[in-house]
């Protein structure tokens, strides 16, 4: 069971792919679960999964990015029974940076609507069970510019405000990209700006 983080920065995602299968009424539902970071993983995953499984009778899935990026599929399943009751359980489990494919063999029963709708939200759940989950933090990118005299400064300042350092560049001044919880980037930025007299340069990422 995933428990509720309290800090708003956090968000659950897999750690590892996993997989389940289940048996319905001569039905073969096989749930698979792989980590993805952008919309463009999770399609191309889906691609080599259908391309692999092109023998299935359905290949359904529902990725979610984040809350504003995801899509879902019945692939060939009645409308509203397979890709969206996959999504829903994903979103009940508040997982960003997900993909679950469930690739459905046809055993000569037909399951209705609401057989449906359980058998690939049971499928997705199981393979969910199997899946380690990691806590990680939403964040913001943001490159500083500044003289040497104020690097013990702008590090004390990371650290205070919970960031990590990415690549730096130590030329004629230090160019340092920094990643820093999304809800803390604005506070960061203002003390950042007062502590060195407006002098530290500041670019925020697209």
């Amino acid at each position: 069971m995933i428990e509720k983080s309290t800090n708003i920065d956090e968000y659950f995602t897999p750690d590892t792919a996993a997989e389940a299968e289940i048996k319905i009424k001569g039905s073969k539902f096989i749930a698979r679960v792989i980590p993805v970071r952008s919309k463009k993983e999770a399609e191309d995953n889906y691609a080599a999964l259908k391309k692999k499984y092109y023998d299935a009778t359905h290949n359904c899935f529902a990725y979610r990015i984040n809350e504003q990026v995801f899509r879902y599929s019945d692939d060939g399943e009645p409308s509203g029974t397979a890709g969206k009751p996959i999504y829903q359980v994903l979103e009940a489990a508040r997982l960003n940076e997900i993909l679950c494919v469930v690739t459905r063999y046809y055993g000569g029963t037909k399951l209705g609507t609401g057989g449906l709708i359980r058998a690939y939200s049971q499928a997705a759940k199981l393979a969910l069970d199997n899946t380690k989950i990691k806590i990680k933090v939403f964040t913001q990118l943001i490159t500083l510019k500044f003289s040497y005299e104020l690097e013990n400064l702008v590090r004390k300042t990371i650290n205070e405000f919970k960031g990590s350092i990415g690549s730096s560049d130590y030329s004629d001044h230090i160019v340092m990209d920094v990643k820093i919880p999304q809800s803390k980037h604005g506070l960061f930025r203002e003390k950042l700006t007062e502590l060195s007299n407006s002098t530290i340069k500041i670019i925020m990422a697209e």
